[in-house]
């Protein structure tokens, strides 16, 4: 007891307002707020803030780097946001502050606040946004590009009012979101982060699972341990997995709000530590058997995978298992991410008011006001995304890297050593590379979507249709087509060759589907073969967006030829039916 009253002493105890932007006569003093938060409570928080969305794109990652590379970097960023944490720590010790914006105002004044503030909001907003999305996504299904992919709620029950996209997210705000955001001390979200991250290790065993289950059976081929570099082009494409390791571990805007509610305050670095060891190893597990299950398939939201058929027994049952459980996941990651986002707005707009937590009006419409943006962002905006792919990155790698490491080579305190120097100016040339090349992408990709020269409309469509019909759904629904028919008519010629000797003209019809059959079983080995070697290509980036063009406009006139053998084919069936009507009605002497 004596070790941590003493670990309290020279701590300033702040309310729920003081985390964000308290000003220095506030910092000086100190306020009656909780301290009596555990260990285990404080690390499950930062867990959940660590593990958001983030997790299913790092499968990805593997793709792009190979096991070897990838796992190593996995680890490298937890090590890099480790020692960024510590020197932001660091500082709040020797400036006597208790909060992100307290370093910075304290190093940058006024205005380091107040970026510090909008930063958080962007970030937050953004993300919190995307979480909602999501959410409807896995839940009441999405339509893309004309193609509509049924949501958990749909295909169990079918489609109808009540688990529409809107109504289901307007019920988990008001019965989720809600209660979950009235609380106004993080360590009471201690019991829903431990539930959390519980789900998130669900996902985990989930894959795990099923790839063991698929090794045994020998239907799962050597990953690629190292990168496929073959060219240039190739070697830039690594970085474009930067971006992702990078932010996957991105929580500093909570650091000080759980270390503020710590009954023992030098336990906030073995709190840190704790958190990060435990992502990393979820993180590397998740990306290792993620990768193994789905090889070179592995889609950039790993979560998309799950979609498909597994080829193991109650493979939809585990599909719904892990959509279901993710889903759950980011509703209890939601009021984490809430919190430092509500103590950032009220201290950018009434940085001169009473502590939030003692005024409940300004509580409730603070807590409603950014509930509503939220769900009518997620709900009502289109274009959202395109705008949250620009500023969400810039913002989070700014309080993840780029303010820590400014603050320390600011070094009002004279405390950072040579050591620290070094290691910030590779975190700010790391982060805005980082930026760079998200920017990039985001950029292009934008461009490629919206652009109208060359046809770049009707060209996006037409790739974003066939690269849907690529996907091992409509693959293997055309396969199973293609062999449906091959039966069907063979069974046909076989019936009514037995069951109608003698009739010449029926036997020849029987003779030309047949030719029709395989004549379009051909084409559709000829389109799936054309879209494989596009695939590949656009994954190494092989070709010129010209070249690309030109391919889908190949591929697209194999299609319309295809829809042509289809409607003859129609034809066909129904001469053959009424014929064999006719016969067995009216049988040959």
């Amino acid at each position: 007891m004596g070790k941590e009253k003493k670990s309290r002493q020279g701590k300033q105890v702040v309310d729920e307002k003081v985390p964000l932007l308290p000003s220095k006569q506030e910092e000086d003093v100190g306020f009656d707020e909780f301290d009596g938060a555990s260990f285990t409570g404080a690390v499950f928080n930062l867990s959940t803030t660590i593990v958001g969305a983030g997790i299913m794109a790092l499968p990805a990652t593997m793709k792009v780097l190979g096991l070897v590379l990838g796992i190593a970097m996995i680890i490298f960023v937890a090590l890099l946001t480790e020692a960024s944490i510590e020197m932001l720590l660091r500082f709040s010790r020797a400036g006597n502050t208790t909060s992100y914006g307290g370093v910075m105002g304290d190093a940058f004044g006024k205005c380091g606040r107040i970026f510090l503030q909008i930063c958080v909001l962007v970030n937050n907003i953004g993300v919190l946004t995307v979480y909602m999305i999501i959410i409807g996504d896995v839940l009441s299904g999405t339509t893309s590009s004309g193609i509509h992919h049924a949501g958990v709620l749909e295909g169990w029950f079918g489609e109808s009012w009540w688990n529409g996209r809107t109504f289901v997210l307007l019920i988990t705000t008001l019965f989720v979101f809600a209660p979950l955001a009235c609380l106004k001390r993080i360590d009471s979200l201690k019991f829903t982060s431990a539930l959390s991250v519980a789900l998130a290790v669900v996902f985990l065993v989930v894959t795990v699972g099923i790839t063991v289950t698929k090794l045994i059976n020998g239907s799962i081929l050597m990953p690629r341990l190292l990168p496929d570099v073959t060219d240039f082009t190739s070697f830039l494409n690594l970085f474009t997995a930067v971006p992702v390791l990078v932010t996957a571990y991105i929580c500093h805007y909570n650091v000080h709000s759980i270390d503020n509610e710590l009954e023992d305050n030098t336990q906030i670095k073995a709190v840190v530590r704790s958190s990060l060891a435990l992502c990393s190893t979820v993180y590397v597990m998740t990306s290792l058997f993620g990768f193994l299950l789905f090889g070179d398939e592995t889609l950039d939201d790993v979560l998309s995978n799950f979609d498909a058929d597994l080829g193991i027994p109650y493979g939809s049952l585990l599909n719904d298992v892990v959509r279901v459980s993710y889903a759950a996941h980011l509703m209890l990651v939601f009021p984490i991410v809430f919190y430092p986002l509500r103590l950032n707005l009220d201290g950018l707009f009434f940085p001169s008011a009473r502590p939030l937590a003692s005024d409940n009006l300004r509580f409730v419409l603070i807590s409603s006001g950014l509930l509503t943006l939220i769900f009518i962002g997620a709900n009502f905006i289109p274009s959202i995304w395109d705008a949250f792919q620009f500023t969400g990155a810039t913002a989070a790698v700014c309080l993840g890297f780029i303010f820590p490491a400014a603050i320390t080579l600011r070094d009002c305190h004279g405390i950072a050593t040579k050591k620290d120097k070094i290691l910030c100016i590779f975190m700010i040339a790391l982060a805005v590379f980082s930026n760079v090349v998200a920017i990039y992408s985001d950029a292009y990709a934008l461009f490629k979507k919206n652009g109208s020269s060359s046809g770049l409309a009707t060209c996006s469509s037409d790739y974003r249709s066939l690269k849907a019909m690529d996907g091992k759904d409509e693959k293997r629904e055309r396969d199973e087509l293609a062999e449906s028919l091959n039966d069907l008519f063979t069974s046909l010629s076989t019936m009514i060759k037995a069951d109608l000797q003698g009739t010449n003209n029926i036997l020849e019809l029987m003779e030309k589907m047949n030719l029709r059959v395989a004549e379009e079983y051909k084409s559709f080995g000829d389109i799936a073969s054309g879209l494989r070697v596009f695939m590949e290509q656009l994954k190494s980036k092989s070709g010129s967006f010209d070249e690309y063009v030109q391919q889908i406009d190949a591929i697209e006139q194999q299609v319309t030829e295809l829809e042509a053998v289809i409607s003859m084919l129609d034809k066909y069936v129904s001469l053959l039916e009424s014929k064999v009507h006719h016969f067995y009605q009216v049988p040959p002497s």
